[in-house]
């Protein structure tokens, strides 16, 4: 199946979406939206309507270089300065450029410190999109602020994003369970979806890697993501696909080295969920979801809801104590023979 595109035209947008969009470009504004509502997209047109009307001066912050490198057709589409897109990093190794517009994605995962320092850059316009319940940074950050909180430090009006347009229903009813907030996910969701989670008991984490392998070969995914809790696990999966000479991209670590994801390839994609932010997948692989700890409850659900199509869950031994009050009727339970795997696919 071919990959499906996250970047959206105008004919496209929904009416929520649309009256941000006709939004004064003076005026300064807060987006809050739920996973797949289209808030990159946003941050993107605000930025393309800017240069549109002659404003040189903005820029577009994103929280991690994988989400910079992932938009890059859109970037390219709509015809955005690429120098203009920074990820945070980037930006405060640059010397905190400062501009008339600063525009800044996955807002929740900022500091209060480093939310003021943005604030402080803007010289007009301060625009936010963000969600509470994507905020994965909660045990590194005891400074974090929800949406409302950065709208009462901001001062900046409010605006909602309602409708979903990335997650099926049948993934969306399992990742509310996931979920530490009470938002009604399946609700906003238009797709139905092919299948219901499908969750997968193996022997190792070895023996989950090879049964991903023979699922993404099997069904001839295209456009995969397989999400770790640590980098640890990234590097061990990255090291084992590589001895199975099955070709994967990882991103581990924060150095400089550490990316080597090319999103217009059609090989997996290797990170943590905290990398995952802002991406989107045709299928999604979580493997050990028999640890678990409670601060990975928001980078979980994060996880849950990268993709479009199919979610898949690996574990060992006994589900995190996280999945065993989720319905049973939400999922598909099956276990790897490894030989073929006899999933509902």
């Amino acid at each position: 199946m071919a990959k499906e595109a996250w970047y959206i035209n105008e004919s496209e947008l929904d009416d929520y979406q649309v009256q941000i969009i006709r939004r004064s470009l003076t005026s300064s504004f807060i987006v809050k939206g739920c996973a797949g509502s289209g808030k990159t997209v946003l941050a993107l047109w605000r930025a393309k309507e800017l240069s549109e009307q002659g404003v040189s001066s903005y820029l577009v912050i994103v929280f991690t270089k994988a989400l910079k490198q992932f938009i890059q057709d859109g970037i390219h589409a709509i015809g955005v300065d690429e120098s203009k897109v920074m990820y945070h990093w980037e930006w405060l190794h640059n010397g905190r450029p400062s501009a008339d517009y600063i525009i800044i994605d996955e807002v929740q995962d900022f500091s209060r410190e480093e939310l003021q320092q943005l604030r402080d850059s803007a010289r007009k316009h301060l625009i936010l999109f963000g969600d509470s319940a994507q905020q994965v940074y909660a045990e590194m950050k005891d400074d974090l602020m929800t949406m409302e909180e950065i709208q009462v430090m901001t001062g900046i009006p409010m605006e909602n994003l309602v409708k979903n347009h990335r997650l099926p229903k049948k993934i969306a009813k399992f990742a509310e369970e996931l979920s530490s907030g009470v938002d009604p996910l399946a609700q906003r969701c238009y797709k139905e979806g092919p299948s219901k989670p499908i969750i997968m008991k193996c022997g190792s984490l070895l023996e989950q890697i090879e049964a991903i392998r023979q699922i993404v070969q099997s069904q001839r995914y295209t456009d995969v993501g397989i999400l770790f809790a640590s980098n640890i696990d990234v590097q061990f999966a990255k090291d084992a696909c590589t001895k199975m000479g099955w070709k994967v991209e990882a991103k581990i670590g924060y150095g400089r080295d550490s990316m080597e994801l090319n999103f217009t390839t059609t090989n997996p994609k290797l990170m943590t969920y905290h990398s995952s932010k802002g991406l989107q997948f045709e299928a999604v692989f979580i493997p050990n979801c028999h640890n678990y700890e409670d601060y990975l409850r928001n980078p979980l659900y994060v996880a849950a809801t990268r993709t479009y199509r199919y979610l898949y869950l690996m574990y060992t031994g006994e589900m995190a104590s996280v999945f065993r009050n989720i319905p049973p009727s939400l999922v598909e339970k099956i276990s790897y023979n490894k030989k073929v795997p006899q999933a509902p696919f």
